[in-house]
């Protein structure tokens, strides 16, 4: 029988293993092999629609375990941000860091910026709405982006399920222009350039964090949920977005996890509804376990 999720349960390993018997903490398994290629049309892509979208990028084995680990935390009322204190998640977005290195350089660092989503295909249930990740200067003048959202369905993402849209960066005037911010910066003025994005499980999305998109809404004529999770990535030469900044290559520790998780609940409660139980768990953990800062920045910081 599994314990009940509580600040005394979430802070146990047994608790963990528990849940999802199928996933690992702290087992140091290889991260997956990916499949992305072609760096050179994707970074002209990024400058110009703002985001990619590659299918078959993660391989069966890595969607599986992650989507039933997911579907487990769901039906047992965790909140799924504490999918991440698994390993299975860590690789597979450390898989993926050949591309991150071309598109952001060497020494690029992870944000301690993640979430999980399970969309479920009812009338009810809903992505995140419109939205810029950020809304501040994160382009060089050529659109070359300073950071990067990283987004990996684990399910079939599809307009029935709340399937990713993207106002593609050109044709978006706010992102022409340059002004990230204001009442307006979600209000897309022609509704034919709105670009719905279904996808494969284990597709890999990219975009920069000025370009407006959102998940979308779910219908009971769905056939299944959209899980799905995105972690954030900068560059080495810029001030950090935010703290701590994470060696990309190394697998936090258990209770880095745990305090990392809790900076997501308490730092993304703008989007949705957070129980004053749950809050208190975040908060102490957050308080307890955050990791400190990583290693000095610098271009080309040893990693």
């Amino acid at each position: 029988m599994i314990a009940e999720f509580s600040a005394d349960s979430v802070v146990r390993r047994e608790f963990w293993a528990q849940v999802c018997p199928g996933l690992s903490i702290e087992a140091g398994g290889d991260r997956p092999s990916t499949s992305v290629g072609a760096f050179d049309a994707h970074l002209a892509n990024l400058k110009r629609e703002g985001y990619v979208q590659v299918p078959d990028a993660l391989p069966e084995s890595a969607v599986v375990p992650i989507r039933t680990g997911v579907s487990t935390l769901y039906q047992q009322g965790i909140p799924l941000a504490f999918a991440f204190v698994y390993d299975e998640l860590w690789l597979a977005f450390q898989g993926f860091s050949e591309f991150l290195t071309s598109v952001m350089g060497e020494g690029y660092r992870a944000l301690p910026d993640f979430w999980v989503w399970h969309v479920n295909p009812s009338d009810n249930a809903v992505g995140w709405g419109p939205h810029r990740d950020k809304l501040v200067n994160t382009l060089d003048h050529d659109n070359s982006p300073r950071t990067l959202t990283v987004w990996l369905p684990f399910t079939d993402a599809t307009p029935l399920n709340g399937c990713m849209y993207m106002l593609p960066a050109h044709l978006d005037h706010r992102f022409v222009e340059r002004r990230w911010d204001g009442a307006d910066n979600t209000v897309v003025h022609n509704l034919q350039d709105i670009r719905a994005l279904p996808a494969t499980a284990g597709t890999m999305f990219a975009w920069n964090q000025a370009v407006l998109h959102w998940g979308g809404r779910g219908s009971r004529l769905g056939a299944a949920p959209r899980i799905s999770a995105a972690f954030e990535f900068q560059r080495s030469d810029c001030a950090p977005f935010n703290s701590p900044l994470l060696d990309p290559h190394r697998m936090p520790t258990f209770t880095e996890r745990l305090g990392l998780i809790g900076k997501q609940v308490l730092q993304y409660r703008h989007m949705y509804p957070l129980a004053p139980d749950v809050e208190a768990i975040a908060t102490l953990i957050a308080e307890r376990y955050m990791p400190e800062v990583a290693a000095p920045m610098g271009v080309g910081a040893a990693l």
